[in-house]
């Protein structure tokens, strides 16, 4: 981009432009949680290309290769153009006239029959704020219930459960410039590089310009590659599998309190938690943890003194977390670490969950999410309710609403009869042991919103074209709660037009009309529902901890789970290959390349990476006789594939990476579990043979 005379130049658009020919729209990628601000150049109605301006955004003008090359997915040729209905068992095109009428006529039949409870919604988090604060809004008003749910219960929920629960806000503490300019860092399960590769450029400014002291606990070991590795700069790395990682959390905080290391403050406000927190490691010991770790109680103790003789400590929490049992839980730890430690509350200091979709944050604050209203306050909270019901002049339903997972139960039983899915693919996204696909096939009415036919929307009994984020205005709260504007490069493809704008006309229909003329409009119902909300600068200022909330935590709070939170990491899988064992744990994970299955339709990313293979490390390989590119077939009581083997001293032994963005057949190995606290569906490792072909 930068290239003084023009020798490096995309493939993807030269030769198709000059300059003075290209208009251009400021936006934000999608691709994951950082939020980076990026200029589209547009010719005819076509995506020319991507660029970036030095100094913009929070991404200051830095993109990652999905942000630059992953464009042209808005414009495939496979994009839905026009509305479909199902006929005689197949769908076929419809007029918009014809597809809302049938949607409107269907729900009025069915929540006169048995009422608003037999409906349940499901929205993704590439949707903008409008579209995800409509959708919750037509959800609870125009149908009646709180049977709502996002991507975000993939794994950030557990994340903003655990934020609420310990210091009363969902958003970070900390921001950006704050990992810049920060002491020490703690990554924990995050694979930083490859998920989120502009925050990982924040850890490296950190650790090379600064000398922040990085400690790591990552299921890869430091390796040198054609993709830069985080651990490779660690001056503490703990190289664990995932079901290890709080092994290491609880060993880092023995060491804080075994070396004196617990801040006197904290011991003077809370003694009861300094106690209880203390005896629970102290009953830990040290050689059961080396053992799980593989490491020793030296090294634990070193990071934890790098750790906590520090002025300025950040926590970065990533997906190896939040999307593994557990999840929250662990979250919580780690924020009981940064309390012992005297950071929590300081300025410069925090835990900072790290979203994996580009707008996870921005679905729990919009309140699509079953527990959660606007802001996000608990659906119980009696002033939160009186406050929403003053604006909408309606109340909001009562009853308790279903998660994910739960939805899909009920759907299978009879007892949800319709679903509106408007940006999200459980049939796609879940393994086939969830039974998504038994679930869906059995509603009296299934209505999705897509860019794509997605193996959801191949179900469905209406599928309305919805517009790209290339394609429409409004607003997304990146990974550190960031509000960015989002406007529109292109015309809408096709009849497609905004999510926001379809539930709106499906709002009038029924009777319950939700009416607004452009984004805008609902950009500022938004604000004057949510204080604080809004765009917040070019240096946003971050949440503060609310002392009531961490206060009631440090004298009871704690102690709910503290006895499961402080024990042992249970053995799910055997962490080390013996002998002749062919089993290996098999590792679900992002790539550098790819996000979700949206960026597979990218074909400048396709020409990098277009099939997954399994990475494994040359011992293993060594001991089950394979070789760099061997055919191996994986199976578990599930299922069994096909696939081809890499080789990386990256992956620790015992361990077996797949890209999850090409799992369609892998995901026949996977079984699915739910989270007991907070509903999250936990599908990402599994115990598999593997053989060569």
């Amino acid at each position: 981009q930068i290239c003084p005379v023009g020798a490096i130049t995309s493939r993807l658009s030269m030769y198709e432009y000059r300059p003075w020919m290209l208009k251009r729209a400021d936006t934000v990628c999608t691709y994951c949680g950082d939020g980076c601000r990026i200029t589209i150049q547009t010719k005819d109605n076509q995506l020319i290309e991507v660029m970036s301006a030095q100094g913009a955004g929070r991404n200051n003008g830095d993109l990652c290769a999905k942000g630059f090359f992953g464009y042209h997915v808005s414009t495939h040729q496979d994009r839905l153009r026009h509305p479909l209905i199902r006929r005689d068992g197949v769908l076929v095109q419809a007029t918009w006239e014809e597809a809302l009428e049938l949607v409107a006529e269907t729900c009025v039949r069915l929540k006169l029959a048995q009422g608003p409870n037999v409906f349940a919604g499901l929205i993704g988090a590439r949707c903008t704020n409008e579209d995800l604060y409509l959708f919750q809004k037509f959800m609870r008003l125009a149908i009646g219930t709180n049977h709502i749910d996002s991507s975000a219960r993939y794994g950030q929920i557990n994340g903003v459960r655990a934020l609420r629960r310990v210091q009363g806000t969902h958003r970070w503490t900390v921001t950006f410039e704050d990992i810049v300019s920060a002491d020490a860092l703690l990554l924990v399960g995050t694979n930083i590089t490859e998920t989120n590769p502009i925050t990982g450029l924040k850890v490296k400014e950190a650790v090379k310009k600064h000398g922040a002291a990085l400690i790591t606990v990552e299921a890869l070991q430091p390796a040198v590659g054609t993709i830069s590795n985080i651990a490779n700069l660690s001056a503490h790395h703990f190289g664990v599998h995932p079901d290890r990682f709080q092994t290491v959390v609880l060993g880092l905080i023995k060491a804080v309190v075994e070396e004196g290391l617990v801040a006197q403050p904290l011991a003077q406000r809370a003694p009861a938690f300094v106690k209880a927190t203390g005896d629970a490691v102290k009953a830990l010991a040290w050689p059961a943890i080396e053992t799980q770790t593989g490491t020793t109680s030296a090294s634990l103790k070193d990071a934890a003194r790098a750790f906590a003789k520090t002025a300025k400590a950040v926590i970065l929490v990533g997906q190896g977390v939040l999307r593994q049992p557990g999840g929250s839980g662990l979250m919580t730890t780690l924020l009981d670490l940064l309390l012992l430690t005297g950071h929590h509350g300081l300025a410069g200091c925090g835990v900072a969950p790290l979203a994996e979709g580009n707008n996870d944050q921005g679905a729990v604050e919009m309140g699509a999410v079953t527990e959660y209203l606007p802001g996000p306050a608990d659906l119980g909270d009696s002033a939160a309710r009186q406050h929403i019901a003053k604006l909408w002049k309606e109340e909001v339903p009562q009853t308790p609403g279903r998660t994910l997972l739960e939805m899909l139960d009920e759907a299978r039983t009879g007892t949800i009869k319709a679903m509106f899915i408007v940006g999200e693919n459980p049939a796609g996204s879940l393994p086939p042991s969830a039974k998504a696909n038994d679930a869906l096939g059995k509603l009296d009415l299934l209505v999705c919103q897509e860019l794509f036919l997605t193996e959801t929307a191949a179900l469905a009994h209406v599928v309305l074209p919805a517009c790209s984020y290339a394609e429409k205005d409004g607003t997304f709260t990146n990974t550190e709660g960031h509000v960015q504007p989002v406007r529109h490069a292109i015309e809408p493809l096709g009849e497609s037009r905004p999510d926001w704008e379809i539930l709106s006309a499906l709002s009038v229909l029924l009777g319950a009309p939700l009416e607004y003329g452009d984004a805008k409009e609902i950009t500022n119902e938004i604000r004057s529902l949510l204080p604080g909300y809004g765009l917040l600068g070019a240096g946003p200022k971050p949440a503060r901890p609310d002392n009531a909330v961490v206060s009631r935590y440090l004298q009871q709070g704690y102690a709910e789970d503290l006895k499961e939170r402080y024990a042992l990491s249970g053995s799910r899988f055997e962490v080390r290959g013996s002998g002749k064992e062919q089993t290996l744990t098999l590792l679900m994970q992002q790539s550098l390349f790819h996000s979700g299955k949206y960026s597979t339709r990218a074909k400048g990313l396709l020409q990098i990476q277009s099939t997954g293979s399994l990475a494994v490390n040359p011992a293993d390989a060594g001991r089950l006789g394979i070789v760099d590119g061997n055919p191996v077939r994986l199976s578990t009581q599930q299922g069994q594939m096909t696939t081809t083997v890499k080789l990386l001293d990256r992956i620790p032994e015992g361990l077996a990476v797949f890209p999850e963005h090409f799992d369609q057949d892998l995901r026949r190995l996977l079984s699915v579990t739910a989270d007991p606290h907070t509903g999250v569906p936990y599908c990402k490792t599994a115990r598999v043979k593997i053989e060569r072909v």
